[in-house]
């Protein structure tokens, strides 16, 4: 209990917010890390609580020996290999994953024996999507006797504020191609190239969602062997989705490949805000039950994607911190307690509901046509 816990990527949106929940609760056990040693120590300084900064590069060589005295990290970067968890692991170091990198996602799946045999824990697919994505997927297929397919959909606001690693990202997904899970075999997709429809609770009118390369359709489709996975995004406001779609098919992906085009526009995303900061994951899982085709959702919605992320890694590093992790290379989806886990999110989180189905909850589907996505 008097071992370190640090935050990689500690001065960013997500690892400021996962700092501040941390440090009153550890006092002079947070420590902030990235590569400007400045920037870290000055928000540890404006932090408390005995926090303080240091320099680490995950990507440079000798970054492992920067673990001496740590008993969990909390990594909020993206990283190209898998050097520095397999350093953590193999140091019987806890690590928990904010990243949504899938390609990452799969490397570091590979170092469960390493983790088990040291007796740490790694939990990936971390925030909102993956992570409440993965949740609510598993408790929308649980109790089905046949799963024939999962649609989990993203919304998010455009008047929200997002991290310049976020935006990047995005970025980088929105013409990208990607493969999908469709009835066991892969097939090869763009972003933007294929919608589906969504109702949240609440709203009479359904919204639009197209086809994105978040990492949770890919996992889940392994933690939860579901044959056939999608997931969606939605834009808030509505209207802003079906602009950024058209400027998709017009090619608006090949121009922000342009270095100085990409700077200008992710400078207007910063400033020129739309819309709300509304938050919404909706899982919904379509199989068989008792001979009947039956559908089950459950939703998560709230406000402001970056602080629920935040949200959800505080509780994971809290649940490893009592000693809570089981040991292995776990996806949110597959940690024990991860419905109460979920609940201490949405109660930690101002706005936030959750509607989870029952355990006998099932709704008999009129039409047994699959719920297919329709062609751009």
């Amino acid at each position: 209990m008097s071992k370190q816990m640090l935050i990689v990527g500690g001065y960013g949106q997500v690892g400021q917010a996962v700092a501040r929940a941390l440090a009153p609760e550890y006092p002079g056990r947070v420590v902030i890390a990235g590569r400007s040693r400045e920037r870290a120590e000055a928000f540890a300084a404006g932090l408390g609580h005995g926090a303080r900064g240091m320099a680490l590069d995950v990507h440079a060589e000798g970054a492992a020996a920067r673990l001496d005295g740590v008993g969990l990290v909390v990594m909020c970067v993206d990283q190209e290999q898998d050097t520095f968890v397999r350093a953590c692991l193999e140091a019987g170091v806890d690590y928990v994953d904010v990243t949504a990198r899938h390609a990452s996602l799969v490397a570091f799946e590979r170092l469960d024996t390493v983790a088990r045999r040291s007796g740490a824990t790694a939990v990936l697919s971390v925030g909102v999507a993956p992570g409440v994505s993965n949740v609510l997927a598993a408790r929308a297929v649980a109790g089905m006797e046949r799963v024939e397919r999962l649609d989990l959909f993203v919304l998010l606001g455009a008047g929200d504020a997002h991290g310049d690693a976020a935006i990047a990202w995005t970025l980088d997904q929105l013409d990208a191609p990607f493969e999908v899970l469709e009835e066991g075999r892969l097939r090869r997709v763009h972003g933007f190239s294929e919608r589906s429809w969504v109702r949240l609770p609440g709203e009479a009118k359904p919204r639009a969602g197209w086809r994105f390369d978040f990492p949770d359709q890919h996992t889940v489709a392994r933690t939860l062997s579901v044959p056939t996975v999608s997931t969606w995004l939605s834009v808030d406001p509505r209207w802003l989705t079906g602009l950024l779609a058209l400027a998709v098919r017009l090619g608006i992906g090949r121009v922000l490949r342009r270095s100085w085009l990409r700077r200008a526009v992710m400078w207007l995303l910063h400033r020129a805000r739309m819309g709300s900061d509304v938050c919404a994951v909706v899982a919904r899982a379509r199989g068989w039950r008792d001979g009947q085709v039956v559908t089950r959702e459950g939703v998560l919605q709230g406000h402001r994607e970056a602080a629920l992320t935040a949200c959800v890694a505080t509780e994971v590093a809290r649940e490893l911190l009592r000693g809570g992790g089981p040991g292995g290379v776990l996806h949110l989806d597959q940690l024990p307690g991860r419905d109460a886990l979920l609940q201490r999110v949405v109660d930690a989180s101002p706005g936030a509901r959750l509607s989870l189905p029952e355990s006998e909850h099932f709704v008999v589907t009129e039409s047994v046509l699959a719920l297919r996505p329709t062609p751009s």
